[in-house]
């Protein structure tokens, strides 16, 4: 009989030490899955006409949250789906010029000014620092340096109600201009900016809105490095007359002169790209249209990159795509130049090809964004789907 008993207890042990187990499998399952499973994804109109998905509490007419379950029956967790809308996009891979405004003027440099009562700076008395935005001096809304100037020395040192811009929020500070002694002039100390031009590469162009996007990142200040908020900014084409190589430590360049015509016009700049309007899109719709790639479709592996070089043609470069990330940022994936007719003209990837179109198994998965400053053979690419999420055009 005590031996019946020992044995019970043993299988009791047993039993609770087997569930215990099994206990924290599941948890450790559940856990894995939590993390696997993103928070938010993106499918196509097609994917979901062709699921059997019930989705619940609607976002918006574009976006849905579904309940993701273990073996189909657990629940886990919310997952937000964003329906992207079917899209044939005409790659394009061209260059193109931009001249570039600004909406205010950037503040990008405070500096003292000689009066009678020794250095000063009325801009940093203010508080304003570098990277703000100035948008208007005593009401009157200012987008140029002329502007500026005009207002500072018409104030004959009285104090000037300034409205400025500083990590999107709007402010306002009191400046007082003073008389500098070196050619009795009333100055602020503040160095600004209103324009800039530079080259880029077209991603895609949709010839249902008439809509093309490119570089991939926005434009910004060179010393500050804030997005530039446009005012106006016209697209010109471009005939590159030199390729400066990329090598370790200094990256290449693009160079070339900018045609005075006008070819169109942007209409957007974000952190995912510029967007604008072409006057004619003949040249644009000698191609023919591509389905994108999602993020989720993309893999490490052999890719092609379009673009234009030595006033060519656009042409197809290989490369390969390495380290994808699923977020937001503009630095999704990793591409490297492998075509050795690309390497032998620009070194890899130069300032001027961002916005170079990546098409990965028959589809636009992307566009290249940076270089890596000491490796010029390899750089980052967007995901296409961010950049049609910042389109300022909704099919």
């Amino acid at each position: 009989m005590q031996m019946l008993k020992n044995k019970t207890k043993h299988l009791a042990s047993v039993t609770v030490k087997v569930i215990a187990v099994l206990y924290i499998l599941a948890l450790t399952v559940i856990a894995c899955a939590d993390y696997v499973i993103p928070e938010r994804v993106s499918v196509t109109e097609a994917r979901i006409n062709a699921s059997s998905v019930s989705t619940t509490d609607v976002v918006t007419d574009n976006s849905f949250d579904v309940e993701a379950k273990l073996f189909g029956t657990l629940p886990l967790k919310k997952v937000h789906v964003d329906v992207i809308p079917e899209s044939m996009l005409i790659p394009c891979g061209n260059v193109f010029g931009v001249k570039f405004f600004t909406k205010g003027v950037i503040v990008i440099k405070l500096s003292e000014i000689e009066t009678s009562n020794g250095s000063q700076s009325p801009a940093r008395n203010a508080g304003l620092e570098e990277g703000d935005v100035i948008c208007s001096i005593n009401g009157k809304e200012v987008n140029t340096v002329e502007e500026m100037a005009d207002c500072v020395e018409k104030s004959g040192g009285s104090t000037m109600k300034i409205v400025y811009e500083r990590d999107g929020n709007r402010k306002t500070t009191d400046m007082t201009p003073l008389l500098c002694l070196s050619d009795r002039k009333y100055k602020t100390g503040i160095w600004v900016r209103d324009s800039t031009a530079g080259i880029g590469t077209m991603t895609y162009y949709n010839p249902r809105t008439g809509e093309f996007a490119g570089l991939g990142h926005g434009i910004c200040d060179t010393d500050t490095g804030i997005l530039m908020p446009l005012n106006e900014g016209n697209v010109v084409d471009v005939q590159i007359t030199d390729i400066i190589k990329g090598r370790k430590g200094s990256p290449g360049e693009l160079k070339g002169d900018f045609d005075s015509k006008k070819q169109g016009e942007l209409v957007l700049n974000t952190n995912h790209g510029v967007y604008g309007k072409i006057s004619d899109d003949t040249e644009m719709m000698k191609f023919k249209p591509m389905e994108i790639g999602l993020k989720d479709e993309i893999c490490e592996g052999d890719a092609v990159i379009l673009c234009q070089l030595d006033g060519e043609d656009v042409k197809q470069y290989s490369v390969k795509i390495s380290k994808i990330k699923q977020d937001d940022s503009i630095k999704n994936f990793v591409i490297e130049v492998t075509d050795k007719e690309l390497v032998e003209k620009t070194g890899g990837i130069v300032q001027g090809m961002s916005g170079s179109p990546v098409i990965q198994n028959g589809k636009l998965v992307g566009a290249v964004t940076h270089v890596l400053v000491n490796t010029p053979l390899k750089g980052y690419g967007i995901f296409i789907e961010n950049m049609l999420g910042e389109s300022p055009v909704k099919e």
